[in-house]
């Protein structure tokens, strides 16, 4: 089986060894699974983190999704994988997503649980079911890793008209609009690390919260 893992970057010296830590735990976590990685890189130099495409991202600002729309049509698996560069991925974790889908076939997007921090233990304590619907972003719906069938976006598109931030509250908001069920599955594990690629400052979060509300008030 392959699966199409599409990863936005701006890898420097910096976060090289961070986007290559975050392939390789995902090409061990599953050796039944295929991944073809695709990476959207931003910086203006290809560089080898060990994805199977790099794909040059040239337009100015960096739009996140206008990446993640880039790789989507760059790619033909039934799954789908929109992920973060700072991700540990472990053991079995997508497994775990297709049994969810497996045992719930009428849901088609999904989010893994992160213990990096105590995310979601400090939201959810131990859950006592495999899966907990919603669309709440952090919560249910984690922006720094989505995974769907690509069917989905025969019925939704990600809106390019926030550039960073809420670009996961855009996606939530086609899902819903559309009818489209979302889960997080509470026993596949990636840890989020958190920001290490960029730090959103004060006036850039205040931009892309008026850039969110001006998609809804149109």
């Amino acid at each position: 089986m392959e699966i199409d893992v599409i990863i936005p970057s701006y890898t420097n010296n910096v976060t090289k060894a961070m986007v290559k830590d975050c392939i390789i735990s995902l090409r061990e976590s599953e050796k039944s699974i295929s991944f073809n990685v695709v990476i959207i890189e931003s910086k203006n130099c290809i560089v080898d983190v060990g994805a199977d495409k790099t794909i040059y991202y040239c337009d100015t600002p960096f739009v996140y999704n206008r990446s993640l729309n880039i790789g989507i049509k760059e790619t033909k698996n039934e799954w789908i994988i929109l992920a973060n560069n700072d991700l540990i991925f472990h053991h079995h974790w997508m497994t775990a997503i297709l049994q969810a889908h497996d045992k719930y076939p009428n849901i088609k997007s999904f989010t893994p649980w992160n213990n990096q921090w105590n995310w979601h233990p400090s939201i959810f304590g131990k859950p006592q079911t495999d899966i907990i619907e919603g669309y709440r972003i952090c919560q249910e719906l984690g922006g720094w890793c989505i995974v769907c069938k690509r069917d989905i976006f025969d019925t939704i598109t990600l809106s390019e008209r926030v550039k960073f931030w809420y670009s996961d509250n855009v996606y939530a908001d086609a899902l819903i609009e559309a009818g489209i069920k979302h889960a997080l599955v509470t026993n596949s594990y990636v840890d989020h690390l958190i920001s290490k690629t960029k730090v959103v400052s004060q006036l850039e979060a205040i931009q892309a919260y008026n850039e969110y509300c001006n998609i809804n008030n149109d």
